[in-house]
Formats: structure tokens, sequence, C-alpha cells
């Protein structure tokens, strides 16, 4: 009697491999689905929101992962002429975020003999002027944001722009309750026009940026950290677009000057970073 030749084993059991194969695929998929539910339930945590609008803070407790899954969430209402920093579609991934409201309303320009009403959400007096097609801002030009009466003046604000009536003078060192610290981090600080700023800090060499504004050494301040330049001014990073290199700018740690910008300017248009010697307290 023949015996039966036996097979390879790669031959012999096929269905084993494969049920290996499926085993190990449902392993993955299973492990995904984990990873997913746990980021989906990360993402859906409890985050405190604290909007700024118009002085007025608001504070909801949320589920939300977006800016306009908040506002739902708190009950208010945003018009599309308003503007939202960060904007609406925009993730929340702190637990403890920020939104500021820029709400449209009629601005009255006084800029000498020019009386002119404009109605735009523009913030600060860059941008009003900028929306009334009047002559920019320079630094020596004071411009007030003070309220309105719309019996009287038919609108809620008025800008009052007096040319060349400010003489640059060396910014010397006043303590503000307010000022932004390295324990902070990050905060809101409003500006003596109404203009809500998010406030943060860096450090890094400044040594390149200098050159924007007509070159001169920094030094660190020693009362504080913060990295000034030879007038006194903090050493700011704004967006460009709102406060051009080398405009002056009030922060909760003094009159600052812009020498810089950064990727923040995309969520916070109308936010500072004040260059500091916090973390590498390296004296530069």
């Amino acid at each position: 009697m023949k015996k039966k030749k036996s097979l390879p084993i790669h031959k012999r059991r096929p269905s084993m491999q494969l049920l290996v194969c499926v085993l190990i695929a449902l392993s993955c998929l299973t492990l995904a689905g984990y990873v997913n539910a746990i980021t989906d339930h990360s993402n859906r945590a409890e985050r405190l929101v604290t909007f700024h609008d118009r002085g007025e803070e608001h504070v909801v407790l949320t589920n939300a992962t977006t800016v306009v899954e908040a506002l739902s969430d708190a009950n208010m209402v945003v018009e599309p002429q308003d503007v939202v920093e960060p904007t609406l579609g925009s993730e929340l991934f702190s637990t403890d975020s920020a939104v500021i409201i820029y709400r449209s309303r009629q601005v009255i320009v006084v800029d000498g003999a020019l009386r002119q009403k404009v109605v735009t959400s523009a913030a600060a007096p860059s941008e009003i002027v900028a929306a009334a097609g009047i002559d920019p801002i320079r630094n020596n030009d004071e411009a007030t944001i003070t309220k309105g009466n719309f019996v009287t003046d038919g609108a809620s604000a008025i800008l009052t722009i007096t040319r060349g009536s400010l003489t640059p003078n060396k910014i010397g060192y006043k303590p503000l309750p307010n000022a932004l610290t390295k324990s902070r981090g990050a905060q809101i600080f409003t500006d003596s026009n109404g203009v809500a700023h998010r406030e943060t800090y860096y450090d890094l060499p400044m040594n390149v940026v200098m050159r924007h504004c007509g070159g001169g050494d920094y030094t660190i301040r020693e009362q504080d950290g913060a990295k000034i330049d030879q007038d006194g001014y903090i050493l700011v990073a704004a967006n460009y677009r709102i406060y051009p290199k080398c405009s002056i700018v009030e922060t909760s740690m003094g009159p600052g000057k812009v020498y810089d910008t950064g990727g923040f300017a995309l969520r916070y248009p109308h936010g500072f970073d004040l260059a500091t010697d916090w973390s590498n307290n390296n004296g530069r």
C-alpha cells in the first residue's frame, strides 16, 4: 500500500493563516476605534470659554469644540458684520479659552476740521481710519476713542485724532496691576481705547528684528524682564496689517513698539506677543 504524501505546512493549512490575518486586522480596527473614542472624549471634555464683548465678560462651561458651538451654548448672537477672534469655525483647544467679539457700530472720526461717520467693526484706531478712508495715524499723532451719544452725535463712538501732538520721549517704567506675568502666561488686556488684546510672551534673540525700526540694540528691563529698545519701548510682535512695523502700541506692561509678528496673529489679529527674558534668563 502506498503512503500518502504529506503536503508542506504552508499548503496544508491556508485557513489557519487566513484566520490569523483576520484576527490581526480585527485587533487593529478595535484599537483604532478605541483611540478615536478616547480622542473624541478628550475633544468633548468640558471647558471654560470666556467671551469678551464690549467691555463685558461672559463665561460658559461647555462641551463645545468650536467657537460657533460655544456661542450657541452661551446663547450669544453675532451678526455677519461683527468680527470674532478666533473665527467662528476655529477649534477650541484649551480647557480655558478666550473669545473676543468686536461689534459693528457707527463711529464718528474727527480729524481736524474733518468729521466723518463710518459703520465698522474695526476696533483699533488705525483700522477705523482705514475704513473711513482717512490718512493713516502716525506715531506722533494722538488718537482717542470716546463713547458717543446717539441723540447728540448719532454714533456710539467718537475717534478724535490730533495730528503731530505727541513728542517722542524715553519711556520710564510704570508698573501696572494687570501687567502680564510669566505665571499668567496669557491674558486679555483692554487698552484705554477699549480694544481687547490677547497678550502672550516669547523669548527669542531680537537682533535681526531691531533693524526694522532704525537699528540699535535692546536691553532687559531690570524690574520685570521685558526686552526694551533704546527709548524704553517694549519689543512687541503684532499683526502688521493692523499694527504696522514701528507703530507704538499700548500693552499691560507699558508702551510698546512693533518690531515683529508671528503665527498667533492669524488666530488673534489684535493680539500682542511681548518679548521678555522669562524663559532663557540669559540677558538676551
